[in-house]
């Protein structure tokens, strides 16, 4: 029954986006702040990471996709892989990838640093804090600091909404669970015959560093740029910086304002020869990302277009 009620919160619902996309989703008070991180801020295109026509990009941890329709908008001929492990919100990526015809390969299954099936605890109204490690009261805590530094910002609405915080968070962290395959990105570019990721994009609530061992050395080569959330838990960030400049990355690790005060941290890094002048995000300017994302929305509900993505299992 639990299942059920998850997989039913977001049915047959469109939200619509400032950019005029319209999206299913999960949870409709995630979706603001999804689109702010991706669209607005480009949090996976920071500190000199780029994109360009024919690039090959992992999401690990695509949630409701998306980070994989902001690439597929500018980027149409990237070829995508997407990996999302709740079925809940698996059934929306699959939506939102259908509807806009996104080129992508979905993969019903989460990453780690072995092939096993592992237990998911997914939270049907916060599905972007679901994890393989969950802890309430870690959850409760980065969501409090992300609640007060909404609040210091003056963010409208959020005075009130601290009075009633336990209750809130209470709400907003109910769960039910899932057992979910767990596979390598080794794994994946041994079976997909992948030469290389151009961008390696991971939010994957505490489960990063296991992505990240689930390169064989002999892979390490073929990934040129990432973008990486990770929870500072027991040295995790300067754990992952270090193994990153190890492979020979140049490495940037930066703490969203928003994040104040909370684990979470944002990993960036490219090879030397990445560096160069930004394709994307600024240079792009936001109006273009607008209008293009526009004209995106209103082609397809003009056409109603078949079906561009694959689906994997």
């Amino acid at each position: 029954m639990k299942t059920e009620t998850a997989k039913q919160a977001g049915a047959g619902r469109l939200f619509l986006l400032p950019n005029g996309l319209k999206v299913a989703y999960q949870s409709k008070a995630e979706v603001p702040h999804l689109y702010d991180d991706i669209f607005d801020k480009q949090v996976y295109l920071r500190n000199g990471l780029r994109l360009k026509r024919g690039d090959c990009v992992f999401d690990v941890g695509a949630n409701i996709g998306l980070f994989t329709l902001f690439v597929h908008l500018f980027y149409p001929d990237v070829d995508i892989y997407a990996f999302e492990p709740a079925p809940p919100l698996f059934e929306i990526l699959e939506r939102n990838v259908s509807m806009h015809t996104a080129r992508a390969n979905l993969f019903n299954c989460g990453l780690s640093d072995m092939e096993k099936e592992a237990t998911l605890t997914f939270y049907p109204n916060s599905s972007g804090m679901s994890s393989f490690y969950a802890d309430l009261d870690e959850e409760k805590q980065s969501l409090r600091s992300i609640m007060l530094n909404q609040l210091r910002k003056g963010m409208e609405g959020m005075k009130g909404l601290i009075k009633h915080a336990d209750d809130l968070l209470d709400e907003r962290l109910k769960n039910v669970t899932f057992d979910c395959r767990l596979r390598t990105i080794s794994s994946i570019i041994a079976e997909k015959g992948i030469r290389q990721i151009d961008l390696l994009k991971i939010d994957v609530q505490k489960s990063e560093l296991d992505v990240l061992r689930g390169i064989n050395p002999e892979d390490w080569d073929r990934v040129r740029q990432v973008a990486i959330e990770v929870h500072d838990i027991e040295g995790r960030l300067q754990g992952i910086v270090s193994m990153l400049e190890g492979a020979g990355f140049r490495v940037v690790a930066e703490q969203d304002d928003l994040y104040e005060g909370s684990i979470m941290y944002n990993v960036y890094a490219a090879r030397d020869e990445q560096n160069a002048p930004l394709e994307h995000g600024a240079a792009a300017g936001y109006q273009a990302i607008q209008e293009r994302a526009k004209k995106q929305g209103e082609s397809f509900y003009k056409s109603r277009r078949i079906l561009s993505h694959r689906r994997e299992e």
